[in-house]
């Protein structure tokens, strides 16, 4: 019994220690092997620490502004506006001189001889103006009684005289020139229109009129009434 006791006694001083000094250590591993568990978890197997810094430095980033100057963010440059179209410009008149009107014209006929079966006429239109003006085309002829009523037909219209068909410019003090024709009285047996007591032109272009009671003779026979038209000189 006293044996028995003392190697239970001895046992128990042996195991004490040993008991004291194994318990801190089982603790220790144990930590140990939960922290161990908890940094393969987190990290991964076979470096994952290092794989995911690898696909962090490859993942695309967003570019970054860059910086202007004055620290603000670049702006487009404004479009030009679109072009405009031009002005209207105005009427464009014969040789870019204004028509001759008919308050700067002053009228004249001029008896200009017989030729053959014809007797010829020189129409003038004088600018009276103090700036130059253009003439283009056939003047409108009639002739018209003391009354005021028209004699006949107006003068119908021929390429006799100097014009050409151009414009005509005229200086202050010229004058345009249209050939008025009819035939002679000594050929028509007498068959002439009345008497005229005014001459009544519509210079080219314009829809008022000038006049003039001096018919230097102009006396229409055979109905043949005609003007030419208007030219820089005589005929």
């Amino acid at each position: 019994m006293s044996h028995t006791h003392r190697r239970d006694g001895h046992g128990r001083r042996r195991g004490g220690p040993d008991q004291a000094r194994g318990r801190p250590r089982r603790v220790w591993g144990a930590a140990l092997a939960l922290a161990c568990a908890a940094a393969l978890t987190a990290c991964g197997p076979d470096g994952g620490d290092a794989d995911a810094a690898g696909a962090a430095s490859d993942a695309p980033t967003s570019p970054a502004a860059t910086p202007t100057g004055t620290g603000t963010p670049a702006e487009p440059a404004p479009s030009s506006p679109p072009p405009t179209s031009a002005a209207p410009s105005a009427s464009a008149k014969p040789g870019g001189i204004a028509r001759c009107e008919t308050d700067g014209l002053a009228l004249s006929l001029v008896a200009n001889g017989q030729e053959m079966n014809s007797k010829y006429f020189d129409l003038r239109l004088t600018n009276t103006g103090s700036e130059p003006c253009d003439l283009l085309g056939h003047p409108g002829v009639s002739l018209l009684d003391a009354g005021g009523k028209r004699v006949g037909e107006p003068a119908t219209r021929s390429q006799d005289g100097t014009g050409d068909g151009g414009a005509v410019r005229l200086r202050p003090g010229q004058a345009a020139h249209a050939t008025v024709k009819t035939a002679g009285e000594g050929v028509t047996d007498g068959r002439c229109w009345p008497e005229a007591a005014t001459l009544l032109v519509y210079p080219p272009g314009s829809r008022q009129t000038v006049t003039t009671a001096d018919l230097a003779g102009l006396k229409v026979c055979g109905d043949s009434f005609q003007v030419g038209p208007v030219g820089d000189r005589a005929p």
